[in-house]
């Protein structure tokens, strides 16, 4: 509902705002849609991630993503530099040391499957066999929103504190091996 009620109410708003012609109303737009949507997802008892995720949804059906996108630009750089230095404090590296091959395996274990189940997706969509490698490789690593998703089960006593430090150094490896 939110999504459908956004594409429309977000188009006229964008619509108005390019009209107006300064074009640093765009990146308030985005950044008041993103907090107004994560607040939104949050009272409603939802991840904030969730609320965000939504947001993005909602500005990249729009007619003006690709003025919103160079208006944002300067900060995804930023923004990256912090998510990833975030990601680097939430590693226990205590766990790391006392799973050291359980870790290792289960990294091994997720590229390799997930680069399978690729390279299949790639082949058939016919891929051209270097864009299929390229493409399985690229994508072969954990995903960044299994950090929130993992810190959601932990919150929701689905899984322990350890088991959830254990994961995210298996997902922050993964991302950091697949490059």
């Amino acid at each position: 509902v939110l999504i459908a009620f956004g594409h429309y109410a977000v188009r006229h708003i964008l619509h108005y705002i390019a009209r107006t012609g300064v074009r640093e109303i765009f990146t308030a737009a985005a950044l008041l849609l993103v907090v107004g949507v994560t607040f939104l997802m949050l009272s409603a008892g939802l991840t904030p991630a969730m609320g965000a995720f939504i947001a993005g949804v909602i500005l990249a059906d729009s007619e003006y993503k690709h003025e919103i996108e160079s208006q944002i630009e300067p900060f995804k750089s930023l923004l990256l530099g912090l998510f990833f230095i975030s990601v680097g404090m939430t590693i226990n590296f205590d766990v790391f040391g006392d799973h050291i091959f359980t870790i290792v395996e289960a990294v091994l274990g997720l590229v390799i499957v997930k680069f399978i189940v690729l390279a299949a997706l790639a082949k058939t969509m016919k891929f051209r066999i270097r864009d299929n490698i390229m493409f399985s490789i690229l994508l072969a690593q954990g995903g960044e929103f299994a950090f929130v998703i993992f810190q959601f089960a932990t919150a929701s006593n689905v899984l322990t504190t350890e088991t959830a430090s254990i994961l995210n150094v298996i997902v922050a490896l993964s991302m950091m091996v697949t490059p």
